[in-house]
């Protein structure tokens, strides 16, 4: 009962700090990029990881509200510093799902291998944080989207994953 107890305090305050970190994101995208995501788009390379992120958020209806991150809450939700990219986007839910897209191209290749691994372990974390409070998530987590093309890392958690592999070509 008291493992339980702290379980359940572990779970909400973790729920509390992600709910934080998605009020201070910031909407970074412009027209020219909106343009871009109304399409579904096969030849991913030609794109910068914004323009993917944005096609993921557009191409596809995901039940949570998803907001862009700032560089500095990517460095601390995955642990990624601004050096290993040229470009990225994250968008994150709140705290009722576990839908998530993330999309960086990486400074080199080394970079790029750290970054899908930064993307897997958040995948983690995050089944370990839904498990016991909303399983029905862990559909999303337990089958991700995570691509590799180039130097640049494509994450996508959603409920159609199809829809996903469309846009990245996959």
């Amino acid at each position: 009962m008291k493992e339980n107890f702290k379980r359940l305090i572990c779970v909400f305050s973790a729920a509390l700090i992600a709910a934080v970190l998605v009020s201070c994101g910031s909407d970074e995208s412009d027209e020219s990029s909106q343009s871009n995501a109304e399409q579904t788009q096969t030849d991913v390379t030609a794109l910068t990881a914004e323009e993917v992120a944005d096609n993921l958020f557009n191409g596809i209806e995901y039940t949570d509200e998803l907001n862009t991150i700032s560089n500095e809450m990517i460095e601390k939700l995955y642990g990624i510093s601004e050096d290993k990219y040229t470009s990225a986007r994250v968008y994150v839910g709140g705290v009722s799902t576990a839908e998530e897209i993330a999309c960086f191209d990486a400074a080199d290749e080394t970079a790029a291998q750290e970054i899908k691994q930064a993307c897997e372990d958040r995948i983690s974390d995050q089944i370990a944080a839904v498990e016991d409070y909303n399983p029905d998530e862990l559909v999303k987590l337990n089958n991700p989207v995570l691509v590799t093309s180039g130097n640049s890392v494509y994450m996508c958690l959603s409920n159609d994953n199809d829809a996903a592999k469309d846009i990245l070509g996959q």
